[in-house]
């Protein structure tokens, strides 16, 4: 099945795009496809633990399993002071 992927700020420039559209097996969850990315892009692995993951625009857990069009965002941790 095929999700779209978008990435934000740090993510984009890491992987080198704001979107893609990628084929995935059934009963993968967010973080199964985050894992994943983070195999492809070893340098996403500094944010796992903060990084922000969203499904279709809503915040959800990683455990969530994606569904065939679904649209998952990666965002990394923002800094403010």
């Amino acid at each position: 099945m095929r999700v779209r992927v978008k990435l934000f700020a740090s993510f984009r420039d890491i992987v080198g795009k704001k979107e893609e559209e990628i084929e995935i097996g059934d009963g993968t969850t967010v973080q199964m496809l985050l894992e994943q990315y983070i195999g492809r892009f070893p340098e996403m692995a500094r944010f796992r633990e903060h990084i922000i993951l969203s499904v279709n625009r809503e915040y959800g857990p990683s455990r969530l399993v994606l569904k065939e069009g679904d649209e998952v965002s990666f965002l990394p941790p923002v800094s403010g002071g």
